[in-house]
């Protein structure tokens, strides 16, 4: 592989003997394979259901994934590190079969629910006391409770999540279990401002599936309803959803973050599962094989019975990542 930029500047495509493309602005040029053809061994096919399932989840939590890696670019090193640090996960959990992360079935596209690595920094982790209380499945809604402060005082609120001066925001997203047998993903954004109440002393906004949030403070408890924009799975319980909470602060420009992971415990499907999905061993039928079609994939449900809906911020060629975009200054 070398590296070329020529006199007609920067260039993508193939000729008949080379290929190219454009890595963080440099020329990549690469000799063009002729002949190859995919054995589609077990260790291959291991790696692409790996990488799938790490490519989706990057995909459905993009909103929010996509600028929350401090000292990354927005966009396709916030995209790297998140691979580069959640595949290594991913591989953990197939060979230990720990449960912390769900597996996608061949060509199976959307989020399976697991232990998301999906922010870092330098910021300390937010304290948020952070569990869910409730799922409405009619009306798309689940009910979160961010913090419990020991007298409710504005600072004390504050304080939990993260935020020490005006400006700083606490970001709460969630993971749920949709009614097509995904996991959709939602955030809501809180930023820290003068305000005579706890109330009023947040700006709220969304981002994601989520369509809307209401906060309540009462009882020295701060909640928060967050309505989705798609169905609930009739399965859904506050078990199945998992939340994690990011701290942003501006410095000189610059965006920190904090640390946040979600936490889950009993995720499905388990590699095994989605592995015999893969087309192991197959040859397509015009290369000589006996492969005709692609095959169907079995199971669908990516449904859990996991425990971890305290969503604790500490812990832990696929599909083209897209989603929505929800800026914090970058």
């Amino acid at each position: 592989m070398a590296k070329s930029a020529n006199f007609y500047g920067l260039r993508k495509g193939s000729t008949k003997s080379h290929t190219y493309s454009v890595v963080d602005g440099k020329q990549i040029t690469k000799d063009r394979v002729e002949g190859g053809k995919n054995p589609r061994t077990l260790s291959q096919m291991t790696q692409r259901c790996l990488m799938s399932t790490c490519s989706a989840a990057y995909s459905a939590m993009k909103s929010i994934c996509n600028h929350s890696f401090e000292e990354k670019t927005a966009g396709m090193q916030c995209m790297r590190e998140f691979c580069k640090q959640n595949y290594k996960q991913l591989r953990l959990a197939h060979e230990s079969g720990n449960g912390f992360f769900g597996f996608n079935n061949y060509k199976q596209s959307g989020l399976v629910p697991g232990s998301y690595i999906i922010s870092d920094g330098s910021l300390p982790e937010a304290l948020v006391d952070a569990q869910v209380d409730s799922v409405d499945v009619t009306n798309k809604k689940v009910t979160l409770t961010l913090t419990t402060a020991a007298n409710g005082t504005i600072g004390e609120v504050a304080a939990d999540m993260g935020c020490r001066i005006f400006g700083d925001m606490c970001t709460v997203a969630v993971m749920y279990p949709k009614a097509d047998g995904s996991y959709g993903f939602g955030a809501v954004r809180f930023t820290y401002k003068s305000g005579a109440t706890v109330l009023d002393s947040f700006d709220v906004a969304v981002a994601g599936d989520a369509v809307f949030a209401t906060p309540t403070f009462t009882s020295n408890t701060l909640k928060v309803e967050v309505r989705m924009a798609y169905g609930f799975a009739t399965s859904a319980t506050a078990a199945k959803v998992f939340m994690a909470a990011i701290t942003s602060r501006k410095v000189n420009g610059n965006w920190l973050r904090s640390k946040a992971q979600f936490t889950v415990t009993t995720s499905a499907p388990a590699f095994a599962q989605a592995i015999v999905t893969y087309p192991i061993g197959q040859e397509r039928f015009l290369n000589g094989g006996t492969n005709i079609s692609d095959p169907s994939p079995i199971g669908g449900s990516t449904d859990t019975g996991g425990s971890g809906n305290t969503g604790g911020t500490t812990g832990g060629g696929g599909t083209n990542p897209g989603g929505g975009d929800y800026n914090e200054g970058d």
